[in-house]
């Protein structure tokens, strides 16, 4: 009997330990967190897609959104540089947009990296407000005409709207 109960409660131990580790608590809290955020879809997408954030904290999911806002903007000037090869009678506003765009790289996403390091939280809410300004003035350049990265600048803008939401539970 003795011997049966030490093989019950180390199958028990066992079994606690294995699912110590299972990351329930990360999905739980990517489900927490991104049910906070203005587009719910997007972020839970972003963030199950990366296998960091299975044992990231709110700090960790939200650097890995910024880390897709920096590949997006990355693709972006990809896709400007093609159409100033493509379509030389653009060069004037894809230019400006290419400008904005390496704004948004260099500068704004490095703010938020650091904000996201440091938990500035103002510095990380600015940052993403700087991206979506950014943006929305790439469109602008190609008035009156439509811009031809419209989708590309609404994930974008969606992007940093999930991120800055992000930044404001840090803050909580």
């Amino acid at each position: 009997m003795a011997q049966i109960l030490q093989n019950c409660a180390l199958i028990f131990i066992v079994a606690l330990t294995i699912t110590s580790f299972l990351p329930f608590g990360s999905s739980d809290l990517i489900e927490t967190t991104c049910q906070k955020t203005p587009n719910v879809q997007l972020c839970d997408n972003i963030l199950r897609n990366d296998p960091k954030s299975s044992s990231a904290n709110l700090d960790g999911l939200t650097l890995i959104i910024i880390n897709s806002l920096a590949s997006k903007s990355n693709y972006t000037l990809k896709m400007i540089d093609q159409m100033l090869k493509d379509r030389p009678e653009l060069k004037s506003p894809l230019t400006e947009c290419w400008n904005h765009y390496n704004v948004i790289s260099t500068f704004f996403i490095l703010d938020a990296i650091e904000a996201a390091n440091n938990g500035d939280v103002r510095l990380g809410e600015e940052s993403m407000y700087e991206v979506k300004d950014f943006a929305g003035q790439c469109d602008d350049e190609f008035k009156p005409n439509p811009s031809p990265f419209v989708n590309v600048h609404q994930m974008v803008s969606d992007i940093a709207d999930v991120t800055s939401s992000m930044f404001t539970m840090m803050s909580m």
